[in-house]
């Protein structure tokens, strides 16, 4: 097998690799062979930072001038513009596959390990799906292997799947809609002269096809056949060279040559890797089955059972681990979605990438982990009995059964499509999986995609509306309740929605859906109250639900919540049987009751505990407390434990409180303002829960209070916390700590507020208030409550007089610390119904008077 000091490379030359200049000093002869691939390889790394990153950004500017975030553009700007475009794109491409041949010249046959080739050419298939889809290709893909586990070769793991895709890519990119692409993955037999098998990769298309001419040259690097050129301008002719360099690397074979389908055929040829190599792989080859501790089975390759998976490996090498997957991809960052959508994460692997920069794909963790993952595979059925899963492949329908002696359930949820009429029409998705992202995405680019319904106003309804209003669209949010995002109480909820209608997006409250119009695709949505609502596309955002079909029927228990019963161990009522993440319930530490609140930070850790018991161990999941957090445009929301609403039903007497303030120091430009809300029992002082809202850091203030109501803290104890102060960071009395003392001072009897629904209620009832307004009169010129008499603090002692005593007065103030001061001065003077409105004006929801 050649070595890297066989090889010279036109590119390697380009880009500073191993076509060495003649004039320059020899090379160190002190230096060790890894130590010089080490230097080239950060070579590499730079030379891709310095060509790709201006690329970058320039695309960056690009997007923003044609997605009108900077005014607006006339056509023939944007067309001269979309040209620039594709420029840039191509020659990102050109520079990507640069640095892809420049790889090649610091690998060498040292750096190939044992690699499971039947793993990599299902994730390469994969990949390239999508790709066929949108083209309108018909991919077919079958591996003819009796063992697919014993499919081991020698290889650099990275590169293998990098040569398939090339190969796949073309296939597809030079075959005419409706046309065929069929891969496939089988053992040849050793030839004359060969001394082992060797693995086959087929690729057979109905494209173009190859010109006789162009067949010596088609690995020759930037060399393009005469017949793609016509067809397409987009490509640079190095993906075959690479193709070529790095198949001889790995001491395989590729011939593309005519097919009889008219099209094109590639054979790539890759030798078994020996068994004196294969180390701890050899008995599964030699055998084809080896002696394992366990048999794990793994239903649902996303957050909790991708790290069930991985965590039962390390702790018990020796298990069997299989992952059923039916989507196509495995472990994504589905809380990432909304920001693919958007175009803050530009490239979709992003999601599905560690923070490593590792994609976790069926290679990855058979590689890594060294666990198996069928993706595309439906578990169908589950017999307790005799410890057997049936599953289905969802691409040829064939069946298989997988013995257990440990199973985890990790399903998860799946999205509410509303029961109306016309759902199923084109044009109407969800956003439950990278699929659903990636056709809003594609549907988003469209120019006709102006008007946007999105049908539920909960936690995801909110945060997609960001998303799609980043891609120009107009949006019209539909939500059946009272108000927007239930997980909070009106008085937060109401925030955020005036923010999001400051935004452009329209909110229509206490309406349904009642249908959805439209031919083959959706045209209008029919509301409740009689609307007739335009749309170009629909987004179903009514909210999730459990997937537990398989464990009902397999008998599990399923708990009150709908979700599968588990105990603190995440077992289920099959004692071989463990539950994690969306599907399972989990416990609140406040109610101490089951709870079904779905996420992807409960999913990872519940999955770890399952694993841990899986392999033996006792390891208690204590429960949750419910810390939900989210961004709409640029304002941050959070809540923690229980709202007041949920307090009351959970039997608590609740008192509450509403602060507004800034989350830094206020003389420091990067401070922003907060407002929060806190719920505690007034019998027991004990903390209940938070809610924010604000562009301020409203997030480390719910993980405070996250972590005092796992400790149990009541009300005395949170507000003497040793938090950090720093000026660009926090307040030397944190805004958390304040609202827990003025908690404090009302169940005290020190403090009496009033909310701003209570308010707005009284003051509509044509209640005789006096509402008093203590800020400052600049402050009080530009806005104010209806009604309000403006007394500034600095001259209330002198204004006494003025205030009526017969009725009862609220004190309004920009954050309601001036109010308080007003409230002690007037009880002093003998006023006795003195309210303070709580949060001030800053946390006031409804419409105020304006100059």
């Amino acid at each position: 097998m050649p070595t890297r000091k066989d090889r010279s490379s036109p590119v390697a030359g380009l880009l500073g690799g191993s076509s060495r200049d003649p004039d320059a000093p020899p090379p160190d002869p002190k230096r060790a062979p890894g130590e010089e691939r080490n230097e080239l390889m950060r070579l590499a790394v730079v030379a891709a930072h310095q060509l790709k990153s201006p690329m970058a950004s320039v695309q960056t500017i690009h997007s923003l001038l044609l997605g009108g975030f900077v005014g607006p553009i006339s056509p023939r700007q944007r067309e001269l513009l979309e040209k620039a475009n594709a420029s840039c794109v191509r020659g990102t491409h050109v520079v990507s596959d640069l640095l892809r041949l420049r790889s090649l010249d610091v690998l060498s046959s040292d750096d190939l390990v044992p690699h499971n080739l039947a793993a990599t050419f299902r994730t390469a298939v994969e990949r390239v799906r999508s790709l066929a889809e949108t083209a309108q290709i018909h991919l077919k893909d079958r591996v003819d292997l009796e063992n697919p586990d014993a499919c081991w070769i020698l290889a650099d793991p990275g590169s293998i799947g990098e040569i398939l895709l090339v190969v796949l890519e073309n296939a597809i990119k030079y075959t005419p809609r409706e046309g065929d692409v069929s891969v496939r993955l089988f053992e040849q037999a050793p030839g004359e002269g060969e001394p082992r098998p060797s693995f086959g990769v087929e690729v057979v298309d109905t494209g173009i096809g190859i010109p006789t001419e162009a067949l010596p040259r088609l690995f020759t690097d930037f060399y393009r056949a005469p017949n793609a050129k016509a067809q397409s301008q987009d490509g640079t002719g190095l993906g075959l060279a690479f193709a070529a360099r790095a198949m001889a690397l790995h001491g395989g074979t590729i011939r593309l040559e005519p097919a009889d389908t008219g099209g094109a055929r590639a054979l790539l040829l890759f030798p078994l890797a020996p068994a004196s190599v294969l180390g701890a792989h050899a008995p599964l080859l030699i055998a084809g089955r080896r002696a394992y501790s366990r048999r794990v089975v793994v239903i649902g390759g996303v957050a909790a059972g991708s790290k069930a998976a991985a965590r039962v490996m390390r702790l018990d090498p020796d298990a069997h681990v299989t992952v059923l997957e039916r989507g196509r991809f495995l472990s994504y960052a589905g809380c990432g979605l909304p920001y693919y959508i958007s175009g803050t994460v530009r490239d979709q692997a992003a999601l599905l990438s560690s923070p490593l920069g590792d994609v976790r794909d069926s290679a990855f963790f058979h590689n890594l982990k060294n666990v198996t993952t069928l993706d595309r595979v439906e578990a169908t059925r589950i017999d307790r009995e005799r410890k057997v899963v049936t599953a289905r492949n969802l691409v040829d329908n064939a069946e298989m059964e997988l013995p257990y002696d440990r199973l985890v359930l990790a399903t998860g949820a799946r999205a509410v499509k509303p029961p109306v009429p016309g759902v199923d029409l084109d044009g109407i998705y969800t956003l439950h999986g990278v699929e659903d992202a990636e056709a809003i995405r594609s549907a988003l680019r469209s120019s006709s995609a102006k008007e946007v319904v999105i049908v539920g106003g909960g936690l995801l309804g909110c945060e997609i509306t960001e998303s799609v209003a980043l891609r120009g669209s107009r949006i019209t949010l539909v939500e059946r309740e009272g108000n927007i995002l239930g997980i909070v109480d009106p008085e937060i909820a109401m925030l955020v929605e005036r923010h999001m209608l400051s935004r452009g997006v329209k909110v229509l409250k206490d309406t349904e859906v009642v249908a959805f119009g439209g031919n083959a695709r959706v045209h209008h949505v029919s509301t409740s109250d009689g609307r007739r609502l335009p749309c170009d596309f629909v987004i179903l955002a009514a909210g999730v639900v459990p997937d537990v079909a398989l464990a009902r029927r397999a008998g599990l228990e399923i708990g009150p919540t709908g979700a599968i019963a588990v105990d603190r161990f995440q077992r289920t009522s099959d004692p071989d049987i463990w539950a994690a993440g969306d599907c399972a319930e989990n416990y609140h530490l406040l109610t101490q009751r089951p709870v079904w609140i779905p996420l992807g930070s409960t999913a990872t850790k519940q999955g770890r505990v399952a694993a841990t018991n899986v392999c033996g161990g006792e390891e208690v999941f204590p429960g949750v407390v419910g810390n939900i957090i989210l961004k709409v445009f640029d304002v941050n929301i959070g809540c923690v434990g229980l709202t007041e609403r949920d307090a009351r039903l959970a039997g608590f007497d609740p008192v509450t409180t509403i602060v507004s303030g800034p989350d830094r120091d206020h003389y420091l430009p990067t401070a922003s303002r907060i407002v929060l809300k806190m719920v505690a029992d007034r019998a027991t002082r004990l903390l209940l829960g938070l809610q924010g809202v604000g562009p301020g850091e409203v997030v480390k203030r719910i993980d405070v209070a996250a972590t005092a109501l796992t400790a149990r803290m009541d009300l005395d104890t949170l507000a003497q916390l040793d938090l950090g102060y720093a000026p660009p960071y926090s307040l030397a009395m944190d805004t958390i700590l304040i609202a827990a003392n003025v908690l404090r001072n009302k169940i005290d009897g020190m403090y009496q507020g009033i909310s701003s629904l209570e308010l707005h209620r009284r003051m509509k009832a044509g209640e005789p208030l006096l509402l008093i307004d203590v800020r400052l009169p600049a402050e009080y010129g530009v806005s104010r409550l209806p009604g309000s008499r403006h007394v500034p603090l600095g001259s209330l002692r002198g204004r006494l007089q003025e205030i009526p005593r017969d009725r009862p007065l609220v004190l309004i103030g920009k954050v309601g610390l001036r109010a308080y001061e007003a409230a002690l001065v007037l009880r002093k003077a003998g006023f006795h119904e003195v309210l303070v409105l709580d949060g001030g004006l800053d946390a006031w929801p409804f419409e105020v008077e304006q100059l």
